[in-house]
């Protein structure tokens, strides 16, 4: 009996979670370009290489995407994706714009939901020496619970955005240890 009983318990929980999982994400597409938004990501009017400010990026760029849903940390959506542009400013090429893979956000049951975009100079976004971000929340949330992902664009829902120079890993160490400096000095009087 109890063996029996068990048994029916373990065959319910089993059932149940692959819909719990299955159901419990949503769908973006990963693209910054679609038939009507064109958010071409381009380089900053200044503290670039010369000759490249306001030029869309080429596909020598990179970009990636996080999220953030219910308050909680920002997490990678596991997606990059290299832009279309040869060279940078070639629009004929479609620099600015790249078309990743689908991204899906697990754990995921509705509301509202952040999503940081980043584009990048380098292998990855670390390491970069040029990069920009963009951030925006999509307040209705996104397509969950379906199958396939919804028809449209991730492309519509942000803004375009610029690449600065970012600051070495060594200058963001001076500045670290100048603060901590200031402050045991500080403390000390």
């Amino acid at each position: 009996m109890k063996k029996t009983i068990v048994a029916s318990i373990l065959g319910v929980v089993a059932s149940v979670v692959p819909v719990g999982s299955s159901y419990g994400q949503g769908y973006v597409f990963f693209n910054n370009y679609d038939a009507t938004t064109h958010a071409a990501v381009t380089w900053a009017n200044t503290g670039v290489p010369a000759g490249k400010a306001g030029l869309a990026v080429g596909n020598l760029w990179k970009a990636d995407l996080l999220y953030q849903f219910g308050g909680g940390a920002l997490t990678p959506a596991g997606v990059v994706a290299t832009f279309f542009g040869a060279t940078d400013g070639d629009l004929a090429t479609g620099a600015g714009y790249f078309q990743g893979p689908i991204a899906t956000i697990p754990n995921y049951s509705g509301g509202a939901i952040t999503f940081v975009v980043r584009a990048f100079l380098g292998t990855d976004f670390a390491t970069a020496l040029y990069s920009g971000q963009q951030t925006f929340t999509i307040a209705g949330g996104i397509p969950n619970g379906t199958p396939a992902p919804p028809a449209g664009s991730f492309g519509a829902a942000f803004l375009p955005f610029t690449v600065t120079a970012v600051p070495e890993p060594s200058a963001l160490a001076l500045i670290g240890l100048g603060t901590g400096a200031l402050l045991f000095l500080r403390r000390r009087k």
